[in-house]
């Protein structure tokens, strides 16, 4: 039978007045979906599949635009994608063209933090004139961060690095999530009935702008205000700014460096004294032989040659002087010596090792790291780690023993 050439469309045609209908009705749309499939290929090109809970629509971002989004791409992350719809013709597939990508909250969180910060600058929680000083040697030192993670491993190694002496306190909460701000306000609210607190280390590592949102929150940023004991922010990376590096005393720009700013270095210290220790000594013996030259030259001196048993006398006097001046200034080094020697020793004494060593033995669980400080709580653990001076065994708890 023959065809009517006005009885039908061939696929091509078809498809060609479907993208134009598709072009005009829809040239300039924003869509709301979380990215699946998502490809970058070999040409920069971007490509994806944006979907809700019912449908699916494939997305492409060409190279041209995507070199301006600011974040990358993932699966199951959900953003605006800005751009035109249109239809692929060669699969007949309708598609989205973006144009632009944005992070779905990026915009209203964003709008939140200048505004919070705008509220809490005109009270005044910004101002420098309420920034406490950190204390020169802190031996008690909070440190208000999650329990886990690469954040918490870094201040305290850091800390038992450089000072030995610190007392650590760790209070552990979640820094990510609707219970982290809370749980950071609560913490830091406790600090103030610690006793002998110098410091405070609060934060987490890096993150997107979500992640990184209770240190934004204003019930965060008003306990840090709040705070008596001396706070340090440290969260995210250098780029990294939120809220809580503005309201607490110092910000950090790393959780290390953090640490490296709340305490000073042992090591540098003990050279500081030697080398004071050292320059005493050479001023010491410096004096003494500028006064015996002038001496020398007195004595050398036609016009006190008549009073030279004055003279004498006065060498006689300076001698003693001398002696005394050494012998205090040796009594001087002995004493800081002595002091220096007793503080090391305090130091030693305070070394986790060496208390281990004399028999001492340090149980925690397998799990947190947490010290157990009872043989109930061993037995509920259940699996535990036990610390001896040359190593650490695990054990199964089974039953409680009596004495």
């Amino acid at each position: 039978m023959p065809l009517d050439e006005k009885s039908y469309f061939t696929v091509s045609e078809i498809n060609a007045q479907i993208r134009t209908i598709i072009e005009e009705n829809y040239p300039d749309v924003t869509v709301l979906g979380e990215i699946s499939n998502f490809k970058r290929h070999t040409s920069g090109h971007l490509y994806f599949t944006l979907k809700d809970a019912d449908s699916q629509l494939r997305t492409v971002c060409f190279r041209s635009d995507a070199g301006r989004v600011t974040f990358e791409p993932e699966d199951g992350m959900r953003v605006l994608a800005s751009g035109r719809l249109t239809l692929y013709e060669p699969y007949g597939q309708y598609q989205l063209v973006a144009y632009s990508l944005e992070e779905a909250g990026a915009g209203e969180l964003e709008r939140a933090f200048r505004e919070l910060c705008e509220k809490l600058e005109k009270e005044g929680l910004f101002d420098p004139e309420h920034k406490k000083p950190l204390p020169v040697y802190p031996f008690r030192i909070a440190v208000v961060t999650s329990p886990t993670g690469a954040a918490v491993r870094d201040i305290i190694s850091t800390l038992r690095r450089r000072w030995p002496p610190a007392e650590i306190l760790l209070f552990p909460v979640a820094v990510q999530g609707e219970n982290a701000a809370p749980e950071i306000s609560r913490a830091l609210g406790l600090l103030g009935g610690v006793e002998d607190l110098d410091l405070v280390i609060t934060g987490r590592g890096g993150g997107s702008l979500e992640d990184l949102w209770a240190f934004n929150e204003e019930v965060v940023a008003r306990a840090i205000f709040d705070c008596p004991i001396p706070v340090v922010s440290a969260v995210g990376h250098e780029t990294d700014f939120t809220i809580s590096d503005f309201v607490a005393d110092v910000r950090a720009a790393t959780p290390t460096m953090a640490a490296e700013i709340a305490v000073p270095q042992l090591d540098e210290i003990l050279a500081r004294l030697d080398e004071r220790e050292n320059r005493l000594l050479k001023y010491a013996d410096v004096t003494v032989e500028l006064r015996r030259r002038r001496l020398e030259e007195l004595l050398r001196s036609y016009a006190l040659g008549q009073v030279r048993g004055r003279v004498e006398r006065a060498m006689q006097a300076l001698d003693f002087a001398t002696e005394k001046l050494i012998h205090r200034i040796v009594e001087t080094v002995r004493e800081r010596g002595n002091r220096l020697n007793e503080t090391l020793t305090r130091l030693e004494g305070l070394d986790a090792k060496r208390i281990l060593s004399r028999g001492y033995t340090i149980c925690t669980e397998v799990d947190t790291g947490s010290v157990i400080r009872s043989c109930k709580a061993a037995l509920e653990a259940g699996d535990v780690h036990v610390t001896f001076g040359d190593g650490k065994v695990y054990a199964d708890v089974k039953e409680l023993v009596d004495d």
